[in-house]
């Protein structure tokens, strides 16, 4: 048998922020609690920089962050790959010149430009930010405080989102998404969330036929494919429901807790 582990998307796989799913689900919370009784290792893996308050109580042993780009396990961290002082200059005068609202998102919270931005305002109602809550969002910063291996850039329509990626160096991570909000992640070259999956397994000693993941959006098509048993949430995109081993039901309709079931992992 051996030590399995499995790894956990967030937005649209554990919780749906623009369906008004901001708890997991007692299913999910119960397959987290029962896999780890068995031995096995529950991970996430995000684009945001820090774990939701209300996934803590759930007790993950690992967190991959930033898609990939901050990496801890058993509250050591393995890997933290973040903006230099020269990367964060040019970011901000591009984002400047294209007047690109902005999150860098890290560990310790989210550097944002001013909240009173339309399309940053958009941003935040889709995907459930609330000012009052835990989340660590800053508005008042300076760039030298900045800790960050991602920043997300927000646009009013598609074509400026091309001519700002057109604009970066050729060598660094971009993923683009024009469903729900016009945006794009940016990385460093380094780890991407998949290849970050693939490091945590092969670093724990976990056989490849022991790997687990569920995700439901593009930027969880490469860790679908560095894990034996890659499987798509029912509401995931199209391509990644192509990609994935096996489709199970949607995030609110027990998907986590059927699947894990299904495959002798609780």
């Amino acid at each position: 048998m051996g030590k399995k582990i499995v790894f956990f998307d967030v937005d649209g796989t554990m919780l749906h922020l623009p369906g008004g799913m901001y708890e997991p689900l007692p299913s999910t919370c119960e397959a987290v609690r029962l896999l780890q009784e068995k031995g096995h290792y529950a991970v996430v893996a995000s684009a945001r920089g820090k774990l939701p308050a209300v996934l803590e109580k759930l007790n993950f042993d690992g967190f991959i962050g930033c898609n990939g780009n901050y990496i801890t396990f058993h509250q050591e961290v393995l890997y933290d790959n973040y903006f230099k002082p020269e990367n964060l200059t040019f970011l901000l005068r591009l984002f400047q010149e294209y007047d690109v609202p902005f999150n860098f998102t890290g560990s310790l919270g989210i550097w944002s430009s001013p909240a009173d931005h339309p399309v940053l305002q958009r941003h935040r109602e889709l995907f459930g930010a609330d000012l009052s809550g835990d989340e660590p969002w800053i508005f008042s910063w300076q760039p030298e405080e900045i800790h960050s291996g991602m920043v997300t850039a927000m646009f009013a329509a598609e074509q400026q989102m091309l001519t700002c990626r057109d604009c970066l160096p050729k060598d660094w991570l971009v993923d683009m998404y024009t469903s729900e909000n016009i945006r794009m992640d940016i990385h460093l070259p380094g780890h991407t969330k998949g290849k970050g999956v693939r490091f945590l397994h092969e670093k724990l000693g976990i056989d490849f036929a022991n790997t687990f993941a569920f995700g439901d959006a593009r930027n969880d098509l490469e860790m679908m494919r560095q894990v034996n048993y890659g499987i798509a949430m029912g509401n995931a995109t199209e391509e990644l429901k192509a990609a994935a081993f096996a489709v199970t039901d949607d995030v609110d309709k027990d998907g986590i807790y059927k699947a894990l079931k299904k495959y002798n992992v609780i």
